[in-house]
Order: C-alpha cells, then structure tokens, then sequence
C-alpha cells in the first residue's frame, strides 16, 4: 500500500513500479521500495487488517495499491508446530519448531509469492502470467490465475513429478516441458514474458513483487511465538527469495521496535545441486551447477545457469544476518522426510523437509549451538512427490493373522 518505487540492489537506480525484472542500466535485480515512515508503523502488525484472512490482513505491508486486486485462496497463517520428538529421538537440546508451509492452498509456500504475483499482474491489467518451475510454483500459480480468470502458462523441465504436472494442468494452465534444467525453463519463461508481455511469477527474484510476499512469514512467527524471535530458521532454498523475504520482514519488525534482534538465517541445499552452499563454503562467487543433478529433493535442484545474481543475493542475506549454508545428502534428505512425517505427522515432499535435517547436521557441526530456538520452514506436501516407495499391505482374514 506505502510502495513508492522500485530500486535497483546494485546500483540503486529507481523506477516506477511496475512489471520489470531487471535494471535497465546495469542489470542489477530489483527491489520494492516504501515510504518507510508510513509503512514502519507497528499499528499494521499488531492490528492487521480483520477485514482480510491469511497474509493479506497485512496488506498495508504489501505493494499491492488497491485491495480490490487481492486475488486470495485464504493463503498465509500456516500453522507452527513444536517438534520435541525429533528433538528427542535425534537427542538434540534444541528448542525445535516447524511451520507447516505445505498447509497453504496448493500444498506448498509458493502461494505465498503467487497471490501477491497474480494480484499485482490484476492491478497492472494483464490477462495471462507465465512461470517457470520444478512444480510448485506452475501449481501454485496456476490456482491464482484460475481463481482470477486469467491464463497461465507454465514452462517445466521434463523431469518434473507428473503429480505437480497435474496439479497445474487441473487448474486450466497450459504445461509445455523444457528438454533441459530448471534454469532452461527459466530461460524459456523469460523470452515469452519479453515477446508477449506476460508478467513473470516465477518465484526466484526475477519479480520484485513476489519476495514482499514472503514478509509475511516472519510477521506470523512473531505472532506465533509470542513476541519471540527464533535464533535460527532454517529454509530449504533454490535461488533464496523465501529467506530473503523472511529475514527482510524481521528487519521491518525491529525498525518498528516490535522485536530487538534478528534471526539467523540459514539455507539448505541437496548436495546433488548446491551452487550457494558452495559459494558459501568455498569463499568464491556463485557459480552455475554444472554437475549431473540426481536428488529427490528437485524442488530445490536450481542450477543457476544464467541468473547467479540470484545466489549471491541470497549470500548478502547469510552474511548480514551471521547465517549459514548447508547441504544435504540424500540420505539425510530421506531421514529428514520420514522424521517430519513419523514423528510429527506432516506428509512432506523431499524438498521441503531438508529444513529439518539441517538442524541435526548444523548442531554436530557446532553452527547451532545447545540451548537454541529454531524454526523450520517445511516448504511442500507430501501429495506433489509420487516417486517414494512403499510397501504392499499384509493381507489378512482373521484377527490371528496380525502382526505388530
């Protein structure tokens, strides 16, 4: 509602909000800017609007001008739970939490960056988006487009789960695969943004107005947590926006003096895709993912061919916040997955469990030290991953026949 502007991060050239993904000048990524003096104001957090479910009772935080445009699934206010079994069983002295993202509309945090994509693609008066995914965000978009009447087009790699093809294609969005990576698809959602004047809701930082969606994630965990402020989060990261988003709505609740300090930040990565996590350890510049890709966890196989400013967007994030980067193997991302479904009850896909293993992992690396508060972002539903395996159920006939 305060949004004055967009600003370049890199050479903080200014434009007039509307859809752009680039600097004209240095081709710098882009950032919503506010009129701080109105939007820091604590009355739009602990009095949000009532007249509005999920995220969008926070929508004078939001760039979002007219709440008319608000295209709404009653996404946002996902549910924090405490996760003292895994603490338990994985003998960790850690104060654990999970906020259950897979619990939005289409089963996935990616509602959050498609309501305010779709709602800003209503104001601007376009009447199709396009996007490129690796399956969240084609679904997620494309329910946002249906629920405004306007068509998606989504763009995959041809190795997508066919669950998270049909979830999209269910929703009236036209689905063509990409021989190739994410980062081809990518490539190919940007030509046709450019050629028909599609606005672009992919959900890495190529729409500026997506990322201010992600706010509201640290808004609802100061209202979970009382007031408390975790000291790590944990996110499970392709190019970074949610972490990026969620650390940019704690630094608004301490400038309002609602918070008095900041969270760390920590990303994960499967070891099969890990273009940031390498930067991060190595000390180098992001770096394309040039490797074969093999992981269960493609929602976040990322590699970053043409758009690395992406990376090293989210690593200004990890350092200003004292954050890390971790990957995870694949072993490690099963064993997440099952602990987050067998001991809490979430059905999690891969991809959105790695949040969870990476505290275990960071805590026996002596990052997370005993006595800490963290909260994991558990990112996607277990309904979008179809390739786990299971096994047939015993066949009985009468009571005799069971075994425990």
């Amino acid at each position: 509602m305060f949004a004055t502007h967009l600003r370049c991060r890199d050479c903080q050239a200014q434009y007039d909000l509307k859809m752009m993904y680039a600097c004209p000048k240095c081709g710098g990524l882009l950032e919503v800017e506010y009129d701080q003096a109105n939007l820091l104001n604590p009355e739009h957090i602990l009095h949000p609007d009532s007249d509005f479910y999920g995220l969008w009772k926070f929508h004078r935080m939001l760039p979002l001008k007219d709440t008319k445009n608000i295209v709404s699934l009653g996404e946002g206010d996902t549910p924090i739970l405490r996760a003292d079994r895994i603490s338990q069983t994985w003998e960790l002295p850690i104060d654990l939490y999970l906020k259950a993202e897979m619990l939005n509309p289409s089963g996935s945090f990616k509602d959050r960056p498609s309501t305010m994509a779709v709602s800003m693609a209503k104001e601007l008066g376009h009447k199709a988006v396009v996007v490129a995914s690796s399956g969240n965000a084609s679904a997620a978009v494309a329910s946002y487009a249906a629920r405004a009447g306007i068509q998606c087009i989504v763009f995959i790699p041809k190795s997508t789960d066919p669950g998270k093809i049909v979830q999209a294609q269910s929703y009236g969005a036209k689905v063509f695969a990409v021989d190739g990576t994410f980062s081809d698809a990518y490539d190919m959602s940007m030509k046709c943004a450019v050629e028909y004047d599609f606005p672009n809701c992919t959900s890495t930082y190529v729409n500026p107005y997506t990322v201010e969606a992600n706010k509201t994630v640290a808004y609802e965990i100061f209202y979970q947590l009382k007031g408390n402020v975790p000291d790590y989060i944990t996110v499970p990261i392709g190019t970074g926006p949610l972490l990026a988003g969620t650390f940019k709505g704690f630094e608004e609740l301490l400038a309002m003096g609602l918070i008095t300090k900041l969270p760390k930040m920590i990303g994960v990565q499967a070891q099969q895709c890990m273009p940031i996590v390498r930067a991060f350890t190595d000390g180098s510049p992001v770096l394309a993912w040039q490797e074969p890709i093999h992981t269960i966890a493609g929602g976040i196989a990322d590699p970053l061919d043409g758009y690395t400013k992406d990376g090293e967007t989210t690593l200004k994030v990890i350092d200003l916040c004292s954050g890390a980067m971790v990957s995870l193997t694949e072993e490690e991302i099963k064993k997440s997955t099952d602990a987050v479904e067998q001991l809490i009850g979430l059905y999690s896909e891969p991809t959105g469990a790695v949040s969870v293993g990476a505290v275990e992992k960071l805590f026996h690396e002596n990052v997370i030290p005993a006595g800490s508060s963290v909260v994991c972002l558990v990112t996607g539903h277990g309904f979008k991953f179809t390739k786990r395996s299971f096994s047939s159920p015993s066949v009985i006939h009468t009571l005799t026949d069971l075994t425990f």
